[in-house]
């Protein structure tokens, strides 16, 4: 009972996140809520096998909308999301409804930045059914213990919490030469700014209740993306990114690069490092990503991302899959000169909108 209760606390501890954020940038920051000028609509799922018997699996659902400039005085756009957290063992699920709206400050023609603002809904349950503790003999675990019919009662079926989270992202364009325009883009967000309670086993406002918070969890992001091109209109782009997280007394860093071609798709490498307390865990990450039926104004994308541990301070060897499905549609044309647009081969196509006072942002 001590290690299942150990286990529940360190598993709603930490939110989940996706393994490759460059894809779901409006997921992780309030503020880049319609950033790009792109409506959008995203769908993913996350599954990491452990040994026998966990299994965790993740599914992402989120949409952007971009308000037009002209009619809106400096509102940046709207996200809608939904994420459902499933363990399987002891289908313990949380289900989180989320709804971000940002506003757009024009710092200068090359810097822009958005501050969003996200109130969020969580629902946890916890099946009671499946703990088994008792007069009995695991193969995993050992011996263990029948649930009584007073803890099974105990138990809460549900907790709703209502929290808010806020955000900031920013862009900056600059000229490098002969090479184009390269763009560095930074954020900062901070989530559970009330840090609700989620205790299954004590009321609200008990001394219990207090020491279960749904921490706080503060986030940065930075990533630049460089433009190469090779040969005659291959645009591609070189992105180096770095994401750390604070929750409590967990930390969590994750880094890498990926290179990513207008045609095809994009590769990359990344680094993951978890560290809870005396725990930490390294992980490595292989992206992969295509461009499905592209053109001008719209497109579709798909990405999947590889998990398998480097170092490990548990017994648990796990790996995770990562697999997502992106469709988008330029609905602010002014925002839209994505990163491709960057490369030399589009450098003079960049620089007459810039003359005819269409900029980037």
């Amino acid at each position: 009972f001590v290690i299942l209760c150990a286990g529940i606390q360190m598993g709603i501890a930490q939110d989940t996140k996706v393994s490759h954020p460059f894809m779901w940038k409006s997921f992780n920051n309030p503020g880049y809520a319609g950033f790009d000028g792109l409506a959008r609509v995203n769908v993913g799922m996350r599954q990491a096998y452990w040994s026998d018997p966990l299994d965790f699996r993740t599914y992402f659902v989120s949409a952007d909308y971009p308000f037009q400039e002209k009619r809106t005085f400096g509102l940046g756009g709207i996200s809608l999301f939904y994420q459902r957290d499933q363990e399987n063992s002891l289908l313990y699920i949380t289900n989180t409804f989320g709804l971000a709206l940002s506003a757009r400050v024009k710092l200068s023609r090359s810097t822009v930045v958005q501050l969003g603002l996200q109130p969020t809904l969580y629902q946890k349950s916890l099946d009671p059914s499946r703990i088994t503790l008792g007069d009995q003999f695991d193969p995993f675990y050992g011996q263990i213990l029948d649930i009584s019919p007073e803890l099974v009662n105990f138990y809460a079926d549900k907790i709703t919490m209502f929290d808010v989270a806020a955000g900031l992202y920013g862009e900056t364009d600059f000229n490098i030469a002969w090479h184009g325009v390269a763009s560095l883009e930074y954020g900062f967000s901070v989530y559970h700014i009330i840090e609700s309670t989620q205790s299954f086993l004590s009321e609200h406002g008990s001394k219990s209740s207090e020491e279960n918070l749904l921490n706080r969890r503060y986030s940065g992001y930075l990533s630049y993306l460089h433009p190469l091109a090779f040969g005659n209109w291959i645009n591609t782009v070189l992105a180096p990114y770095v994401m750390m997280d604070v929750q409590s007394v967990m930390r969590n860093l994750q880094l890498g690069v990926y290179w990513e071609a207008e045609r095809f798709g994009m590769i990359g490498l990344g680094f993951k490092s978890d560290q809870y307390e005396g725990i930490k865990i390294g992980t490595l990450l292989i992206h992969l990503g295509a461009n499905i039926a592209r053109s001008d104004d719209m497109g579709w994308r798909v990405a999947y991302t590889f998990e398998v541990p480097t170092d490990q301070g548990t017994m648990y060897k796990n790996t995770s899959h990562s697999l997502s499905l992106h469709w988008y549609f330029k609905r602010t044309p002014k925002r839209c000169i994505q990163r491709f647009d960057h490369s030399p081969n589009n450098n003079q196509r960049a620089r007459m909108k810039r003359k005819n006072k269409t900029f980037r942002f």
